[in-house]
């Protein structure tokens, strides 16, 4: 394989851009921010969290000034086009409108009837950008006030539109909604931060997870002391099954610069393992480290092929992607079960029907147990 100089240069170029871009719009959590969280036990994980994430700016519902509109329009922004928004159930991107309008509106993934109804000066949990999302308006009217879970039977079906290379279907039951595989597991890490973010303290209340129906229960016109939503099992399950994507870091980030905190959950998606597992699971026990990552790809750059070689901490399912830099899909390498370990991929530089790709930087990821790891490839002809 030749290469020229000057075209490695470029493209060592591009890539480093690109890392630099990522850490940009994909950033982790400032230096120090959970320098305090102690992990000697899953009760100290609890409230050490808590102590990080709680206390955050309140912002205005709807106001003059930025209110949950504004944040929200960036939080949710189209990642292809600055000038409009991707809603959460129908997958649907629609123009900006900066406030009240007919097609997308404020959804509260855990239903403002379950225990915060009056939105005061004191009641946090109303406008807090971690759990509220733009979405379609029929959606949103569709989904009301259901607790998560899986619709196994009697289902109405609400189709995501396919975008961004993901599609699928939102279900409806009587009393639950199951959301499109797509942003599973972006829900349930809202609802995993509002648990821990709410803890009754104050005029707070104290939200809380549950996996028993019967307690979810709407708290009529006034605010109250303890709420619950579920079902957490599920929630967990989801969780596992759609790793923190681009998508929700920005929306993490964006919510972040308005109101000082973050949802600990997307930074650290490890942690929802013990406070959300099966409950036997001791922070000790916790992998060192993420529970995917790409090891190596060689070569890179690389004409015609490259040899990407990834780690596995446990088993369970893995998604292996690769992405142009504008955040395109290009080509799934794999997408199912793995057992825990070392194992290897090729990919020889086309799309997944088989069209080969001109030279540039392409993004390799791997999602696996609610984590991910990211390397850059670069391809020469």
């Amino acid at each position: 394989m030749m290469m020229r100089c000057g075209n490695i240069r470029y493209f060592v170029a591009l890539a480093a851009v690109f890392i630099f871009g990522s850490a940009t719009v994909l950033a982790d959590a400032p230096a120090g921010y959970y320098a305090t969280v102690d992990l000697s036990s899953p009760a100290a994980l609890r409230t050490t969290v808590n102590d990080v994430i709680d206390g955050h700016t309140k912002i205005p519902y709807t106001s003059s000034s930025t209110d949950t509109w504004n944040v929200l329009e960036i939080a949710d922004q189209d990642p292809y086009n600055s000038t409009r928004i991707l809603d959460v159930y129908q997958n649907r991107t629609f123009p900006k409108h900066s406030a009240g309008n007919n097609d997308y509106n404020r959804e509260h993934t855990w239903p403002n009837s379950y225990g915060f109804p009056d939105d005061g000066s004191s009641n946090m949990p109303y406008t807090d950008c971690h759990h509220l999302f733009l979405c379609d308006i029929d959606y949103n009217g569709a989904r009301g006030n259901l607790y998560y879970d899986d619709c196994t039977s009697g289902c109405a079906t609400y189709t995501a539109d396919f975008y961004d290379g993901e599609g699928g279907t939102n279900r409806r039951g009587s009393s639950m909604w199951q959301t499109w595989d797509g942003r599973k597991g972006d829900v349930a890490r809202a609802m995993f931060y509002m648990d821990v973010r709410y803890d009754g303290v104050g005029s707070e209340p104290d939200l809380i997870l549950t996996d028993n129906p019967a307690l979810i229960v709407t708290s009529g016109g006034s605010n109250a002391s303890v709420a619950y939503m579920g079902l957490v099992s599920t929630l967990f399950e989801w969780h596992l099954a759609d790793p923190v994507d681009a998508r929700e870091m920005a929306h993490n980030d964006a919510v972040y610069i308005y109101q000082g905190n973050r949802n600990p959950f997307v930074d650290h998606p490890e942690w929802a393992n013990v406070i959300f597992g099966d409950g036997t699971t001791a922070v000790d026990q916790m992998p060192l480290g993420p529970l995917a990552t790409i090891r190596s790809a060689y070569p890179n750059p690389f004409n015609p092929s490259t040899t990407v070689a990834f780690s596995l901490v446990a088993a369970g399912r893995a998604r292996v992607e690769i992405f142009s830099l504008d955040g395109r899909l290009v080509s799934t390498l794999f997408d199912g079960q793995r057992e825990a370990g070392d194992f290897d991929l090729r990919w020889e530089g086309r799309t997944d029907d088989g069209r080969t790709l001109s030279s540039g930087a392409f993004v390799c990821r791997i999602l696996a147990g609610g984590t991910s790891d990211t390397r850059t490839l670069l391809l020469l002809q």
